[in-house]
């Protein structure tokens, strides 16, 4: 059975590539940007359908990181660290232009969902043949409830790394992802899928 990766240790490339950016390395900082640039815009994507704003955004975030890289914190966690930052970024940038988006039409759309994701949570044909209808019934969901669902399960992120990026305690991202796994469920989701999503959930 194909099951979703989760990554327990942070990677020591990342940890490497950080402390040389704060060191005053560009080069360090080019090599994060590349390394997580497909992270970065899938993710701003759920924010906005505007490309050049995402990419602006993106390109911004790294010149701001820069210039402030002396008065950055050490992390473990890079990845959580830009999706944070980003996100706030979007956010803070949406508003001051009036083109934040609804959530139901950020996140799930269809079209910037990366078909190996898919591969990653769907087994088999028959449960792909049912992908649309998840999808659909995902729209549903809060804001929140789509976010979360997408950090976890398409950014395969820990409760710890989501709590961070969304500004939750642990539990309460722990609480939200057991609740929403459950609306899913009692609004329709396959049998074969859901145990699925529960099973890689739980698993260590």
């Amino acid at each position: 059975m194909n099951k979703l990766q989760h990554v327990h240790h942070p990677s020591d490339l990342n940890i490497q590539l950080w402390q040389r950016f704060k060191a005053g390395d560009s080069e360090a900082l080019g090599q994060l940007a590349q390394v997580h640039y497909r992270a970065l815009y899938n993710y701003a994507s759920k924010f906005s359908s505007d490309s050049d704003f995402i990419r602006d955004s993106i390109q911004e975030l790294y010149l701001e990181l820069w210039e402030r890289r002396n008065f950055l914190s050490e992390t473990a966690f890079v990845k959580s660290y830009l999706l944070k930052a980003l996100r706030h970024k979007l956010i803070k940038e949406s508003i001051r232009l009036k083109r934040f988006q609804e959530p139901r039409q950020a996140f799930f759309d269809g079209e910037n969902t990366d078909p190996s994701i898919e591969s990653n949570i769907i087994e088999d044909e028959n449960i792909r043949f049912q992908n649309g209808r998840l999808k659909r019934i995902i729209t549903l969901l809060t804001k929140r409830q789509q976010e979360i669902i997408y950090l976890r399960f398409y950014q395969n992120l820990e409760n710890e790394d989501i709590a961070q990026i969304m500004g939750l305690g642990r539990q309460s991202v722990s609480n939200l992802l057991y609740r929403t796994l459950k609306e899913i469920k009692e609004i329709w989701v396959p049998a074969e899928f859901f145990w699925a999503l529960i099973v890689s959930y739980f698993l260590v």
